[in-house]
């Protein structure tokens, strides 16, 4: 697991570093400079030419002093580097300034044109973290000059953040600079993995440079994200086990010419490592399923009638439930979902599709539920189950979501590029797995699948929800790396989950 921070958590951080352990604030540039430098040497190193020319084009705050500093360094290593001023002197920070000072007194080549295509590298360390308002002026005229130079062929290495994107929502403030990577220090800032921000990133590279680690406890940080390191979250299997061991999950989904969904959904819950699978779906399906899916057991109902009090029953027999995956909205599967969220299980539920779009018409029922909810919707049925319009959604969606997650008292998966999940705890999870060959149908009926085998096998439904988004993601990647993005289908996620799980359990 690794924490996302904010433009005031990071600066809260430093600040804590500075004033518990000690360290003078320009030693921390030091350390951040050296990075910068160190990533420029990398680069250069790659480009393979006779002679490399190097720009760091330097704002007026601490960010700037960050780039005077690499340039200084990468001066004293015998490389060809000019400073370019872009910021006032008038406003210059401490710390900047001390920079700017020691860089003159080494001879530093420094400069105030803005012609950069001369040059094979630029550093942009012209705005930071600080940003809040839209770039305007001379600064706009800079960042259009590193775009102009990076179109060029040049390479930018954008320090703790291109300069134009919002440190926490990833937003261009009017314009920003397109970087090929951005060195980062301590924790990843939020605005680098959120769109668009992400896209003028590049290649994130996050370097410690010394913060002390109990600043983030102090602080509190909000935003987590899984990496590789928590692969060991899976559940474990036994040499002493059965098919109860692993759980039984009901999927509720299907109707007619919709098959497809609760296949989806069944089999990956399977992949994941269910012990048994049931499927609930209209009798036109069952010819389908049973040759598709011979391992689930099938109990099916007239397409238009279902056995609502049998249903009823049974719910308490299934450690997980899934609801909705191209269950239609009719009578019969409105019936089916007022049944199952009005009932007093105390199981994992998990909702998406169709479900969500009848609950949509019916919040009262969702009000009143006591059943353990996760709901999984895309941006267009989050919108019709919050009344929200997309734009301002994808402008709001932390407040929109806790506001719903406590209305509702649900865990919410927010299925996006960045699919984020939020529930009453104080975390937010933001996952960074997964790849726009995704965005293909039947890829959510899978993720329902993921997060109820995961229940099944007794994980809590919070963690069952961050790592199942997380391994969905992950087993996208695979896919994308066997099939290509463009060609890649839910069937290859699908199959693409037990190669990613081989990989895991065999490390």
């Amino acid at each position: 697991m690794e924490y996302l921070v904010t433009g005031r958590q990071a600066k809260a951080i430093d600040t804590y570093t500075i004033e518990h352990t000690g360290i003078p604030s320009l030693v921390l540039m030091e350390r951040a400079s050296l990075t910068i430098a160190e990533e420029t040497a990398q680069v250069a190193a790659q480009l393979k030419l006779p002679a490399v020319r190097i720009a760091a084009v330097c704002g007026s705050g601490n960010n700037g002093g960050d780039g005077i500093a690499a340039a200084r360094i990468l001066h004293s290593r015998g490389y060809d580097v000019t400073i370019f001023f872009a910021g006032r002197r008038e406003k210059m920070s401490p710390d900047c300034q001390k920079q700017l000072s020691i860089a003159e007194n080494l001879s530093v080549p420094i400069s105030n044109d803005t012609d950069l295509d001369a040059y094979n590298i630029i550093i942009d360390a012209i705005f930071g973290i600080g940003l809040d308002r839209p770039v305007t002026g001379t600064y706009k005229d800079w960042i259009t000059a590193v775009n102009s130079a990076s179109e060029n062929g040049s390479k930018v290495i954008a320090v703790d953040t291109p300069s134009g994107i919002h440190t926490d929502s990833g937003q261009i403030m009017g314009t920003a600079v397109h970087a090929d990577r951005t060195v980062t220090f301590g924790y990843i800032k939020k605005g680098l993995v959120l769109y668009p921000g992400a896209s003028c990133a590049g290649k994130v590279i996050c370097r410690d440079i010394g913060f002390d680690p109990a600043a983030a406890e102090y602080i509190g940080l909000q935003y987590i994200t899984y990496t590789k390191e928590d692969y060991k979250r899976l559940p474990k299997r036994y040499a002493d086990s059965h098919k109860g061991t692993y759980g039984h999950v009901l999927v509720i989904a299907g109707s007619k010419n919709m098959a497809g969904a609760a296949y989806f959904s069944a089999l990956a819950a399977y992949r994941m490592g269910a012990g048994l699978v049931t499927l609930y779906t209209p009798e036109s399906n069952r010819c389908i399923l049973q040759q598709l899916l011979p391992e689930a057991v099938l109990k099916t109902y007239p397409d238009t009638a279902p056995d609502i009090s049998a249903l009823s029953d049974q719910l308490n027999n299934y450690q997980a439930i899934i609801l909705g995956p191209g269950l239609g909205q009719n009578a019969a599967s409105e019936n089916i979902v007022r049944t199952v969220t009005a009932s007093d299980i105390k199981i994992p539920l998990i909702i998406d599709a169709d479900g969500l779009n009848i609950l949509s018409k019916n919040m009262e029922w969702l009000s009143k539920s006591t059943v353990p909810t996760v709901i999984t919707p895309h941006m267009k049925e989050l919108s019709r189950l919050t009344g929200h319009n997309i734009q301002y959604l994808k402008e709001n969606l932390v407040q929109v979501c806790e506001t719903f997650t406590r209305e509702y008292g649900v865990i919410c998966i927010a299925k996006d590029t960045r699919t984020m999940i939020i529930d009453n705890s104080e975390t937010i999870y933001i996952n960074l797995s997964g790849n726009n060959g995704m965005a293909t149908g039947g890829s959510g009926d899978i993720l329902t699948g993921i997060i109820a085998g995961l229940c099944a096998q007794h994980m809590p439904l919070p963690e069952a929800a961050r790592l199942g988004v997380y391994l969905h993601g992950c087993a996208g990647d695979t896919a994308a790396f066997n099939k290509g993005f463009h060609s890649m289908t839910a069937s290859d996620v699908l199959d693409a989950i037990p190669e990613l799980l081989k990989e895991i359990t065999l490390d």
